[in-house]
């Protein structure tokens, strides 16, 4: 056991006569668990290592991480070497296991949770809906059996689904360990057969840890324009068609799907979807923006900052009544704000009430209210952002539609639309006002 001490609640003390005492509860828990007999092994000054007194699987590697990849050492020698053996990283996120044989990653364990093999099966599109997988989990916690096996029985996976996301899984818990930052890891010789689940795999380990490598560097080159999966693809048409080998990604980007949700669609890997999302934008054949709020409360309550913002800044200069009655004719000359606004406000400062705002518009809008919505807030935070600019002094005017673009990143219109058509009043959230 190595012995972590790095903050108080892992920390143990030992006295003048050699007696451990626990400082912490995560410290008293991992001495509780451990009772018996323990050899104390010779090792640095600065080291603490302890392994069970009986018999015992001899301890090949053991020691901290403190940069992504700092892993791959270990996984090089257990590969170069042919380690028949088990290696254990334990991270905040979970703990992960790795069995080697041969040169080979024959199986994993993982309490990751984005590294279930369920996790793994909704996040490739092979089990359709988070219904479903609840539904699966719930039937394996009645009855015992392992996740696969129920989602067959249930008819909601076949075996010719199943067998490749068992093999995805070894492949993402290997990625996610050699890619984890800090931690601690050891490597034991030999492992127990009943703690393989399924059948054994073959993955060649040099192979995964040079994937691993490539995957890592260009990740990091990749996320300088898709910052997450959660962002929002959209496509920008023109005379432009895309790679033939990007076209099914091009053709689900639209404007609605998530990447996340994009990648489920078509069963793609995160590095293999972020990649061809990168090259799409780098063509100029999508454009990306954060994903949005769902639903007419959340859209109402993303707005409500920027209403704020500049209303308080009219206030400031003493122009909130000149505000409050342009806002007002806009709004009652356009017809539709008034039903729109029934008994949401606005408020003293300038918001409205989200809840309110969600049963009024039941009854003025069409099938897509969240687009319609979406719409109408934005001309009406961009009429008041647009009358501010005759109220307050252009340093102030500055200022705040800086912090009004900032707030309402996330809403920026995905679909390009002819600036002929544009109405003057809207906010241009691609650009300042």
């Amino acid at each position: 056991m190595l012995v972590a001490m790095s903050d108080r609640e892992d920390r143990l003390r030992i006295d003048s006569t050699g007696t451990m005492h626990p400082l912490g509860r995560e410290a008293s828990t991992a001495l509780r668990s451990r009772a018996g007999e323990w050899r104390v092994l010779r090792a640095p000054e600065e080291i603490l290592l302890l392994v069970p007194a009986g018999e015992r699987r001899a301890v090949r590697w053991a020691g901290e991480l403190h940069a992504p990849g700092a892993l791959s050492d270990v996984v090089t020698l257990a590969a170069q070497a042919g380690w028949r053996g088990e290696l254990v990283l334990y991270t905040d996120s979970g703990i992960r296991s790795i069995f080697f044989e041969g040169g080979n990653v024959i199986a994993s364990l993982t309490t990751v949770s984005a590294e279930r093999l369920g996790e793994i099966m909704f996040r490739f599109g092979v089990v359709s809906s988070r219904e479903d997988l609840e539904a699966i989990l719930t039937a394996c916690e009645e009855s015992g059996k392992r996740l696969g096996e129920m989602a067959i029985e249930l008819g909601l996976v076949t075996p010719e689904a199943l067998y490749p996301m068992m093999n995805r899984q070894i492949e993402e818990v290997v990625f996610g360990a050699l890619h984890a930052g800090e931690g601690t890891f050891v490597f034991l010789e030999g492992f127990d057969e009943t703690r393989i689940v399924g059948r054994r795999f073959s993955l060649n380990a040099s192979g995964l840890l040079m994937e691993a490598a490539r995957r890592m560097d260009e990740l990091q080159f990749f996320r300088e324009k898709v910052p997450n999966d959660t962002y929002v693809p959209a496509q920008i048409f023109g005379i432009k068609l895309p790679p033939e080998e990007l076209q099914a990604v091009y053709d689900e980007c639209d404007g609605k799907k998530n990447i996340a949700e994009v990648g489920r669609a078509l069963g793609l890997l995160e590095f293999e979807l972020t990649k061809a999302i990168y090259q799409l934008v780098s063509g100029g054949l999508l454009r990306l923006a954060p994903s949005r709020p769902q639903g007419p409360e959340a859209i109402v309550e993303a707005f409500n900052p920027a209403l704020a913002a500049v209303h308080g800044s009219c206030d400031e200069q003493g122009k909130g009544a000149e505000l409050r009655a342009g806002l007002s004719r806009f709004a009652t000359g356009a017809g539709v704000y008034d039903p729109l606004f029934q008994g949401a406000g606005p408020l003293p400062n300038g918001t409205l009430k989200a809840e309110r705002v969600a049963k009024n518009i039941v009854a003025l809008a069409g099938a897509d209210e969240d687009a319609w919505l979406l719409q109408l807030m934005n001309d009406y935070v961009g009429f008041a952002l647009f009358q501010s600019e005759s109220l307050v002094t252009r340093d102030a005017q500055r200022t705040l539609a800086s912090r009004v673009n900032s707030i309402l990143a996330p809403l920026m219109p995905l679909v390009d639309t002819p600036a002929s058509l544009r109405n003057r009043q809207t906010l241009n959230f691609e650009k300042d006002v």
